[in-house]
């Protein structure tokens, strides 16, 4: 507790830190929140698949949302994952390259490897 000259009237001689536990009301409500991510989680997942078809039969024509539209979908498909994430205490879905989000140098060609693909 400081009592800096910029501080709010309201903020002076206050704590800043949290009490504790969430409220019975404010758990019942991130319940009902968890629960509603799962469910759009579940419906983007099922618009981005393949229709159900008889095993052995392919579909007559791909069905699946056009890229242009899959896109978005794939992008808050990610963005609800990491919140469940988060919430069930997973930790945070990695990106592609590992934890730090840089992308892995590639391997370097041996000179032969380049010399037979014509380097």
């Amino acid at each position: 507790m400081t009592d800096a000259a910029g501080d709010r009237p309201q903020d002076v001689g206050r704590k800043h830190s949290r009490r504790g536990a969430p409220s019975p009301a404010t758990v019942t409500l991130l319940d009902e929140y968890y629960a509603a991510i799962r469910l759009e989680l579940r419906a983007i997942l099922i618009e981005l698949g393949m229709p159900t078809v008889p095993t052995g039969q392919l579909p007559a024509f791909d069905l699946r949302p056009t890229l242009d539209r899959r896109r978005p979908l794939w992008d808050l498909a990610v963005k609800l994952a990491r919140e469940l994430a988060a919430e069930s205490g997973a930790g945070e879905i990695q990106p592609v390259g590992g934890p730090s989000g840089r992308a892995r140098p590639a391997p370097r060609l041996t000179v032969a490897a380049r010399r037979h693909l014509g380097g």
